[in-house]
């Protein structure tokens, strides 16, 4: 019911969280992978070489968002993403016309950055701005697009490539995009210049207000000292590096466990609904005890993911593997957003989330071209999941240390 009220009194800006959430669909690795193997035959990749071009790509992109990204805290929303939506359909179109390696690079260098990562930016950084005592509730609601994008993209995904091929179907994304996202979101944001105003009216009686009560906004060059952001990071990149190599190398697991490929597919339609369902619980819960009795826990669901994956090749083990790692999905996507504004405040969270980011888009694609590479060399499943798990102990042990020294941890200079 509080959901419920909530949306009630903010439909049409929470839509357009969840909208840009739901459409960056388009540039996530679960949804450009599924045109591996015709991309792979096309322009005769191995798996090693399409991950390595996927990686690399995906890593200047996302030095793209570092840069673009702090506009955010600058430039009218409603310009920003205008410009975003354009860049979208633009990388759409270089897809349908790859026809050489460096063709496939700019195009998923564009889709990449744009679609996946300053669309992503500017539904979470605009709904953790904007909303305060219920900025779980916000962040839940956007990100509760995740959800339906893990849902029904790939579905839609399958059936364009089945029934145009993978050059057509990008083309006819970038279509959608233009004709149906551009206008949609224009419609969104419509009136936001008001709700901009109350924003930085309300940052300025607390930044006036008396000094016990007076909120400090840090920059990114403080947050960037502050040892708790790095003890952190590690927590952050599980996730990405984790699930999205598992994603991204999708085709390959299928084929190695014996499974249906339709099958494995239709695990997102679970994976979506357990990404949802941590969303709304962990909203609600963040708005009372707030992000960080989340963050350790979030974590956990892997383990045990990752030990089926590694030890058994029954069907069964997709269940499994969709339901926890789309749980522990949902949970990070809000922590992501919300602990950064309840750590260091939302003035310049444009920056300090675009290097969020840039940080873990860049080591969770080097593990992707690292997974490629070890498939290359006959590396097994089972190798590979245990080092995943690895990883997890090693972040959930940096978390603990985090907590000790946080009471130590001298404020940014005012």
């Amino acid at each position: 019911m509080g959901y419920l009220r909530f949306l009630a009194t903010n439909p049409r800006f929470l839509s357009f969280g969840f909208g840009l959430n739901v459409f960056l669909a388009l540039g996530q690795t679960f949804y450009v992978s599924l045109y591996n193997t015709d991309i792979r035959e096309a322009l005769l990749l191995s798996h090693g070489e399409l991950a390595a071009l996927y990686g690399t790509a995906t890593i200047f992109g996302s030095v793209f968002v570092l840069g673009l990204g702090r506009f955010l805290d600058h430039v009218d929303l409603r310009i920003f993403t205008c410009a975003t939506t354009i860049a979208v359909a633009f990388g759409c179109y270089m897809f349908s016309q790859a026809t050489t390696i460096i063709g496939l690079f700019v195009a998923v260098f564009i889709i990449r950055f744009t679609a996946q990562g300053l669309w992503g930016v500017s539904a979470q950084v605009s709904t953790a701005r904007y909303f305060d005592s219920e900025r779980g509730k916000a962040v839940a609601v956007a990100n509760t697009g995740y959800a339906l994008g893990y849902a029904v993209f790939p579905l839609i995904g399958a059936w364009l490539l089945a029934t145009y091929g993978w050059r057509e179907a990008w083309s006819v994304s970038g279509w959608f995009v233009l004709l149906i996202i551009l206008p949609l979101t224009m419609f969104q944001l419509w009136g936001h210049g008001e709700r901009h105003r109350k924003y930085e009216e309300k940052l300025s009686a607390l930044a006036d207000g008396p000094r016990e009560t007076r909120v400090h906004q840090w920059t990114l060059s403080q947050v960037l000292k502050d040892v708790r952001f790095w003890l952190i990071q590690p927590a952050m990149i599980a996730v990405p590096a984790i699930v999205f190599s598992i994603q991204f190398h999708q085709l390959y697991l299928v084929e190695t466990k014996a499974w249906d490929l339709t099958v494995f597919a239709g695990g997102y339609t679970l994976y979506s609904g357990m990404s949802l369902l941590a969303t709304l619980v962990g909203g609600s819960f963040i708005d009372k005890y707030g992000s960080r009795g989340l963050i350790s826990f979030y974590l956990w669901p892997l383990i045990p993911a990752l030990l089926a994956l590694g030890l058994s090749s029954d069907p069964f083990i997709i269940i499994v593997l969709m339901g926890l790692t789309g749980f522990t999905f949902g949970l990070s996507l809000l922590v992501y957003v919300t602990l950064w504004a309840e750590m260091y405040g939302t003035k310049h969270m444009g920056a300090i989330r675009s290097f969020n980011v840039f940080f873990n888009v860049s080591i969770a694609s080097s593990v992707m071209v690292l997974t490629g590479w070890l498939i290359d060399q006959d590396v097994s499943v089972a190798t590979m999941c245990f080092g995943g798990i690895a990883f997890v102990l090693l972040s959930l042990a940096l978390l603990i240390v985090m907590k000790r020294i946080t009471a130590t941890v001298p404020h940014a200079a005012d």
